[in-house]
């Protein structure tokens, strides 16, 4: 009776507004802000003269703002999941680890961006757990083989995370208290003087994490050791002279976090420290030397630090390891809009990377890429073309001990690769109507190994493998996006073959190395739909099936499901709001092997309100309100049940 309940509350929350920074390209926003008599903020969508994410139209892109869920208490990767393609895959909660993929991707083949600067650093992708939702604008998620754009890395695909802007004055402050004792205080800031603005955020989370859970065997257990600890702070500073524009960005995150481990064999001792700090110095101008050319040069410096200890870990010797990543290095840009409805960019990177971990013998990675694009616009925008060709240039060095006999080690020397590596795309726009456009593309992208994959220390059971080939993949989508201002859908298909496919494998049975196993294909659909028959009644629907297959065994990639499913509705009058959302995901194979033990099937749903009264606002909301506790990611990894989280706050 309450699923019924809720249910039917779910089909009368009907609407697209919610969903114009989801998926812009669903609604033309101008049209609905006529059919509303009012004047809405203009978002990205293709028929207005406004940048698509990453300048590239052509991609099947998502676009979600926060603040459509603001006064809300979300994470990272609960946002990001609602995405058509991308799955995010959780490992014990707040606070614990957070994987991405997109299409079918690894973590490690999708690229994040915090304002067009790379996050992910040569050890290999994100942690989503460790990027606060408090200083964020909106995500902008780039879905299929992205090289050309970004280099390597983007087989899946790309997310930008866009900071909130410092020319829009607000105060933002709020605190949010829930279940295991969590607590997290926000405090925000932007505002503008004459030509010189700025923004600052400051976000503190905490958690007890000791939560009950069902273990594999049926036993009800209570989470141990999941406890964490964070501190965020960012801060924007922009200056306009002249017609140059200065910007100065600089991020920094702190957590301290224990870390359990498996379910029925939890880690009491083991803990983890993540530091973590990117500043960047970005100079542009629009008319530079002449008035169709703009020119923007970005100085750009990552520090990250990563310290586990487990003093007793079920299985090997005590562990004490610290890692400190350095990276810097400059991007270049020029566009020129260019005769006959063309807009040519051409970008230069310089970038170099270093890790001081003795154990993986300190090494370092040189980049080199050169971009040049065009986009193309025939007919009265009929038809855009926008063909890319990128180049990257890789050198990897690290050093390796020489052992002259059983348990003696002599020398050292070094051993370097060099990649060079071509990542072009062809994208095309048709919009024959109005309110439909047909989309393709095409493209090559590439992943040069990690240096965990490469130099992990030797440890008899485990090592790296320095003779591992980059991967590569021909990526191909066509879909059709619709946007009239009552209804709107997209549905496309997309087919990622991938060569020389890189995964940790057992080499003997007491050895795992990674090795480049052969051939994958992945091959699924997404589609979103949105409906909006009243104002203040919305709905979003997006679901996505994936068939990813190793050629050698035909069996399913592990950790990806075939099937996910995302619903959020939303009613909200005046000074009310109220949402629902479920999300259902499929079963997920565990291993790269045919007939795979998988995670069950899982459905988990929530509910909350807000009320606001001029500049306050109070939020109550329960997630996994049914309290599902079979669900789980990854084997042995629970997560929590039924979680109740109030939030208040002031924006102004």
């Amino acid at each position: 009776m309450i699923k019924f309940f809720f249910t039917l509350i779910l089909i009368l929350f009907l609407s697209p507004n919610f969903f114009y920074k989801f998926n812009p390209s669903l609604f033309p926003h101008d049209a609905l802000a006529e059919e509303e008599g009012k004047t809405l903020e203009p978002v990205i969508v293709e028929e207005a003269p406004l940048k698509p994410p990453l300048n590239y139209p052509s991609a099947f892109s998502t676009v979600i703002d926060l603040e459509d869920f603001g006064g809300e208490y979300n994470t990272t990767s609960e946002i990001l999941s609602f995405s058509p393609g991308v799955f995010v895959r959780d490992f014990g909660g707040l606070g614990q680890l957070q994987t991405i993929s997109i299409r079918g991707s690894s973590n490690d083949q999708a690229v994040i961006l915090l304002d067009g600067v790379r996050l992910n650093t040569a050890l290999g992708g994100i942690d989503l757990s460790t990027i606060p939702l408090d200083y964020v604008e909106k995500f902008e998620i780039i879905r299929g083989g992205s090289s050309a754009l970004v280099g390597t890395d983007a087989i899946g695909g790309v997310v930008n995370i866009v900071t909130k802007r410092t020319d829009k004055p607000f105060t933002y402050s709020s605190v949010t208290y829930g279940s295991f004792n969590t607590l997290n205080i926000n405090l925000s800031r932007a505002q503008k003087f004459k030509n010189v603005s700025y923004f600052f955020s400051y976000t503190h989370t905490q958690s007890d994490g000791d939560f009950k859970f069902e273990s594999i065997n049926d036993i009800i257990l209570t989470r141990i050791n999941n406890q964490f600890v964070s501190e965020s702070i960012l801060g924007k500073l922009e200056y306009d002279f002249n017609g140059w524009k200065v910007g100065l960005l600089s991020e920094f995150y702190y957590d301290d976090k224990g870390v359990p481990g498996l379910g029925e064999f939890q880690q009491p001792d083991a803990n983890q420290k993540d530091v973590r700090n990117l500043t960047s110095v970005k100079l542009s101008k629009e008319n530079f030397l002449r008035d169709d050319i703009q020119f923007e040069t970005v100085l750009f410096n990552r520090f990250d630090q990563l310290k586990f200890t487990n003093p007793d870990p079920t299985i090997g010797v005590p562990i004490d390891t610290l890692q400190r990543d350095f990276t810097f290095g400059m991007d270049s840009t020029l566009t020129w809009f260019a005769p006959y409805n063309q807009i040519v960019t051409f970008a230069t990177e310089i970038k170099e990377e270093i890790l001081t971990d003795k154990d993986f013998g300190e090494p370092k990675r040189f980049t080199f890429s050169a971009f040049l694009s065009d986009e193309i616009h025939l007919f009265d925008d009929l038809l855009t073309i926008a063909p890319i060709v990128r180049y990257d240039l890789i050198t990897t060095s690290a050093e390796e001990e020489i052992i002259t006999s059983p348990g003696v080690i002599g020398s050292s020397r070094t051993i370097t690769t060099t990649e060079s590596e071509f990542s072009p795309k062809l994208g095309i726009i048709v919009s024959p109507l109005k309110y439909l456009s047909i989309k393709g593309n095409v493209g090559r992208s590439f992943r040069v190994p990690s240096f965990n994959e490469l130099f992990f220390p030797e440890e008899g059971f485990i090592g790296g493998n320095p003779d591992l080939q980059p991967e590569s993949s021909i990526d191909f989508d066509i879909g059709l996006v619709f946007s009239h201002p009552r209804i709107g859908f997209e549905v496309n298909y997309f087919r990622n073959q991938i060569d020389d496919l890189i995964l940790f494998v057992f080499v003997s049975a007491s050895r795992i190395e990674p090795l480049n196993v052969g051939q994958v294909t992945q091959q699924g659909i997404e589609t979103s739909v949105v409906l909006r028959p009243l104002n203040f009644i919305e709905l979003f629907a997006g679901y996505t099936f994936l068939d990813g297959e190793l050629e050698d065994t035909g069996a399913q990639l592990p950790g990806r499901p075939r099937n996910k499913f995302d619903l959020r509705g939303v009613f909200k009058y005046r000074f009310l709001k109220l949402y629902w959302e479920t999300h259902f995901v499929g079963k997920i194979p565990l291993t790269p092997f045919p007939n795979s033990i998988t995670t069950d099937a899982s459905t988990v749903s929530n509910v909350g309100g807000t009320l606001e009264w001029k500049y306050l606002f109070a939020t109550l909301e329960a997630k996994n309100v049914f309290n599902n506790l079979d669900v789980q990611d990854a084997l042995d990894f629970p997560l929590p049940g039924r979680a109740i989280f109030f939030t208040a706050g002031v924006n102004f």
